[in-house]
């Protein structure tokens, strides 16, 4: 092979190369966007999902106050598992924490015969 051969073979590789890479290079930009899009679509998607969890209605409950009137042998704890619901109050304790500072009480004795106020939660609203 002459001389001026050589140089155009190697530049015909070096052209070829030239082009693999660019090929190389275009593909890896097309996969990055892809993938790009794809999370951003997911993320999109899991966020539009959980927005529709969240806004279903919930039933508004209102929080009220009642005279009770502390019947013979009655006690917090019965109060309690009367007027305290688990969606307001974790446990009874807690329903009978707030009786108890709402009357100034200094312990959980409680006499018959004596008014009470007691919180309860419902979902009328009274006007």
């Amino acid at each position: 092979m002459n001389q001026t051969a050589q140089i155009y073979d190697r530049y015909f590789k070096n052209q070829q190369r030239k082009r693999q890479r660019q090929k190389e290079i275009r593909r890896s930009f097309i996969l990055t966007g892809i993938a790009v899009v794809l999370v951003l679509s997911f993320t999109l998607s899991y966020h539009a999902l959980l927005s529709q969890a969240n806004t279903e209605l919930e039933e508004t409950s209102y929080k009220y106050f009642t005279s009770v009137r502390i019947e013979p042998g009655e006690t917090l704890w019965a109060l309690a598992d009367r007027y305290a619901d688990r969606a307001h109050y974790a446990t009874q304790a807690q329903y009978i924490d707030e009786v108890m500072r709402m009357n100034h009480l200094a312990g959980e004795e409680i006499c018959a015969g004596n008014y009470l106020i007691v919180p309860y939660y419902s979902t009328e609203f009274v006007q």
